[in-house]
């Protein structure tokens, strides 16, 4: 993690130093006086429901080493620059701009390769995917969760040592110039962009509005970096036609020509083996995730290996030995019956993929769909959950269990589309579904549960695994 002082700090956050000496060390930053440790730098950052400020006094109780402000008429009274553990002070105009300040200042100094992965599907596992190719290899750092956005990728960056020599990092975004943002902190030597369809449309509101947002990821990348590009997507094959001249690409696919591409892909329980064929190179791959959409992540952490130099041995066992995070294609067994967790998140294609990977689940009784609403899709939304509802007719599903008020929509649209209606059930509350299914499920049952992040399916499914802690 980082370890600078006072003087350095001034330097990157163009901020003036209150009280304390500009000598003063810290070692690590923290936004949070919760986990705040001794000797760190703290930020008094301020967000919609908080202000650092109220913590200082809590962060000088904790030995903090400096503190970051830009008020400073909130501190509690003129710190004791003579006494030896008193934090030196420096006042800025903007705390989270200076977090951000001082992250871009120190991935400056360092030179760890930077692989940055944005799309709309895919990019958290597709990060997990990638690190644990690259740490077959190299000392890495990955990004911690889903800490994607305009804090968490500057408290990430700060993580980075100079022993590290790779870094992958999520870039997440809701609006146009966050991904730019993001980038121009870490200085991406890779790109990666797993995908492009329908999300966070309530600020972007069109496809091409997230094609372009999305694609300031590749438009960040400097002479000599390396553009990973999905060659079954269109949107992201596009933005690569604009890619600089002096920027290399690799593509990856299934159903298109690609520079890394599956081949001979075999259904398993619980995961894929296909064949990879890795421009003059050809190796198998045992994938031990569900969804096919999984295949593609891991071609593009694939390419991603393959451009840091990493060889075909290594990349395979990174990626059989990868663990992913939860929510994401999450497999639990009780009670005879078997469960997937999906319930990250949701967005019209994700769902998608969610129906195919349960309806070619080899479960030995019922498949049963449990879906909340797909939130921020703006004015596409009804006609979205209208759209699932006959892709969910058309697929081998017993039962659909719709909660909120958009899936009403989904379970109508399947009515419409031939589904028995005594296989259709719809509630507007996660209660009422959990409080169905704990009597309407029996042994041998598969249940996959998808949703927006703030349907909260994964409640639904909680309840049913552990009732008695309900």
């Amino acid at each position: 993690m980082i370890e600078s002082n006072a003087q350095e700090s001034l330097q990157a956050m163009r901020g003036d130093l209150l009280s304390g000496p500009e000598s003063g060390a810290f070692k690590g930053v923290s936004i949070d006086t919760r986990t705040l440790q001794a000797g760190q730098l703290f930020f008094c950052i301020l967000g919609p429901n908080f202000d650092g400020h109220s913590f200082i006094s809590r962060a000088i109780e904790k030995k903090a080493a400096g503190i970051i402000l830009s008020d400073r008429k909130q501190l509690p009274s003129e710190p004791q620059s003579r006494e030896s553990d008193a934090p030196f002070i420096i006042r800025v105009d903007n705390t989270l701009s200076a977090l951000q300040d001082l992250a871009r200042f120190h991935r400056q100094r360092l030179p760890v390769r930077v692989v940055g992965v944005t799309g709309t599907n895919g990019k958290s596992t597709t990060k997990e995917m990638i690190a644990a190719i690259a740490a077959t290899t190299f000392k890495t750092l990955k990004t911690r969760g889903n800490l994607n956005n305009h804090i968490g990728l500057p408290l990430n960056v700060l993580e980075l040592d100079a022993s590290h020599e790779v870094a992958v990092l999520e870039m997440g975004m809701s609006a146009a110039g966050e991904i730019r943002l993001l980038a121009d902190i870490a200085k991406p030597d890779i790109g990666v962009i797993t995908n492009i369809s329908e999300g966070h449309l309530v600020q972007l509101k069109t496809l091409k509005n997230v094609q372009a947002a999305k694609g300031e990821l590749f438009d960040a990348l400097d002479n000599e970096a390396t553009a990973i590009v999905n060659a079954d997507d269109p949107l992201v094959l596009e933005l690569a036609t604009s890619l600089r001249a002096s920027v290399k690409h690799l593509t990856f696919g299934i159903d298109h020509p690609a520079d890394v591409r599956a081949e001979d892909i075999q259904a398993q329980s619980g995961g894929h083996d296909f064949t990879v064929s890795l421009l003059n190179n050809s190796f198998g791959v045992k994938l031990p995730f569900l969804g096919f959409c999984n295949i593609y992540n891991a071609l593009a952490a694939l390419a991603t290996g393959h451009s840091l130099g990493i060889g075909t041995a290594d990349m395979k066992a990174g990626l059989e030995n990868c663990k992913l995070l939860s929510q994401r294609h999450e497999i639990l067994q009780r009670d005879s019956m078997t469960f997937i967790n999906d319930a990250y998140n949701a967005n019209p294609s994700s769902m998608r993929e969610a129906l195919a990977t349960l309806a070619e689940y080899p479960s030995q009784k019922r498949k049963v769909f449990v879906i909340g609403d797909m939130l921020e899709l703006g004015d596409l939304s009804d006609a979205a959950h209208t759209r699932l509802g006959g892709e969910i007719a058309a697929q081998s599903i017993d039962l659909l269990v719709a909660v909120g008020g958009q899936t009403k929509l989904t379970a109508k649209a399947a009515r419409d589309g031939g589904m028995k209606a005594d296989c259709i059930v719809a509630f507007d509350t996660r209660e009422e579904a959990s409080e169905f299914l704990s009597k309407n499920t029996r042994p041998g049952d598969c249940l996959l549960f998808k949703g927006s992040r703030g349907s909260g399916m994964e409640q639904v499914m909680q309840k049913l695994i552990q009732p008695e802690a309900n």
